[in-house]
């Protein structure tokens, strides 16, 4: 079982930061346990915002300022480690004592997943022969894109806010019932069962978070992706009868404002995070 976390940490030169990165990364191999070597790790991306973030384009900082995003794909979001992602990530990357240290604005933040009481996990699945066909796609060595390289997959988070008022508080508490059911192992064995679509869009990863925000505000949805490839997933996105993706454009476009719902839902996908760093487990299921 995965689950995925999402993670803020402000910086006050967001060029600098980017340039202190890019030196880390240069030459290292890519393997997670180098970007955090905490256990249970599977994946880490690490995003450049570019903030401030305004009302009608919402980031994950909501207009706090320049930062650093960590998508994170753990095994078990229960152990220890994880119960607080933000204090693990601080003191357990070595971009913090090193590159990084002088670049710090505040708190790293906690944004979503990781089972609290403001952040859900709606959807996350992967491939089921995500990491076969990863190095078949990237290469043999796994080798990460890190800053200023082309990126062998696209990689992507984008934050879009639900329409406020009711619509996100019925959003927010059906979130909650499935996040019950996913408990009971005959629907979630089922859930992980029904791989034709991820397989049709090619998509390794897939997480869909949402964070509880005021109710006048919107609650906010964070979607994370990483795929073989942009164009197939649109395509194959657009072709399909699945009743389960047909039902999620329905409630997209219901439940975002409809220039947010043609952002996600309309080619090319538009994001405002950079990628520095994709990190994988070479062992990862």
């Amino acid at each position: 079982m995965f689950d995925s976390l999402l993670v803020r940490q402000r910086v006050d030169d967001a060029d600098a930061a980017r340039t202190a990165v890019a030196a880390w990364a240069d030459g290292r191999d890519g393997d997670v346990h180098d970007l955090l070597p905490v256990e249970g790790v599977t994946l880490a991306t690490l995003f450049l915002d570019r903030g401030p973030a305004s009302d009608e384009r919402p980031g994950p900082g909501r207009g706090d300022g320049d930062a650093l995003l960590w998508y994170l794909e753990v095994v078990d979001d229960d152990v220890p480690a994880w119960r607080d992602p933000a204090r693990t990530v601080r003191e357990a990357s070595p971009l913090f004592d090193g590159p990084l240290a002088d670049r710090l604005a505040g708190a790293m933040a906690h944004r979503g997943g990781g089972g609290d009481g403001d952040h859900l996990l709606l959807t996350h699945a992967t491939h089921p022969r995500r990491q076969e066909r990863y190095a078949e796609h990237c290469g043999p060595s796994l080798v990460a894109p890190v800053t200023g390289d082309d990126l062998p997959i696209p990689v992507a988070v984008v934050t879009l806010r639900l329409r406020p008022g009711l619509r996100s508080r019925l959003t927010w508490h059906a979130g909650r019932l499935v996040d019950r059911l996913k408990s009971v192992d005959a629907v979630d064995r089922r859930a992980r069962e029904q791989t034709d679509v991820i397989e049709a869009e090619a998509m390794y990863s897939e997480s869909l978070l949402l964070e509880r925000r005021p109710a006048s505000e919107g609650h906010l949805l964070h979607y994370y992706m990483e795929m073989e490839s942009m164009e197939r997933l649109y395509e194959a996105y657009e072709a399909s009868d699945d009743w389960a993706t047909r039902l999620s454009n329905w409630l997209f476009r219901r439940l975002l404002p409809s220039t947010d719902a043609e952002r996600l839902l309309v080619p090319p996908l538009e994001s405002d995070c950079e990628v520095l760093v994709h990190a994988v487990d070479p062992d990862r299921p």
